[in-house]
């Protein structure tokens, strides 16, 4: 018998293994805090992995990213289904000084095979 991973390789197709991409948009003027440990976590059933966040240093607010890179979880090939994404963020108003934690949660469904791309548009604090 043939082992699945030697089979898909030899047949020249790769095993459909989902993936996710999560990229964070930040309303004007707010930073991710480089001090504080903004992380995403992803969870599956009893699968669960946290990645932290990694960014573009922002020379004129040396506290904070400009930007943070987005990031890109490959999932094992039996995870399907829903999976939930958690954001833990810690962001700086450029302008106040002011530095809070924000939570976000999005549930998506995985597609055997494919990347899935989710964008989490972060709102104002008021």
């Amino acid at each position: 018998m043939i082992p699945a991973l030697l089979l898909a390789a030899t047949l020249g197709g790769a095993p459909s293994v989902p993936a996710l991409t999560v990229s964070l948009r930040p309303p004007p003027g707010v930073g991710f805090n480089v001090r504080g440990p903004s992380l995403i976590t992803v969870q599956a059933g009893t699968y669960r992995r946290e990645f932290p966040l990694t960014g573009v240093p922002d020379p004129t607010y040396p506290d904070a990213f400009r930007a943070v890179r987005p990031v890109t979880v490959r999932l094992p090939a039996r995870v399907r289904g829903p999976v939930t994404l958690r954001a833990r963020l810690f962001l700086c108003d450029r302008v106040s000084g002011v530095c809070t934690v924000q939570e976000h949660t999005r549930r998506v469904t995985l597609k055997g095979g494919t990347t899935v791309p989710v964008v989490l548009h972060l709102p104002a604090e008021r």
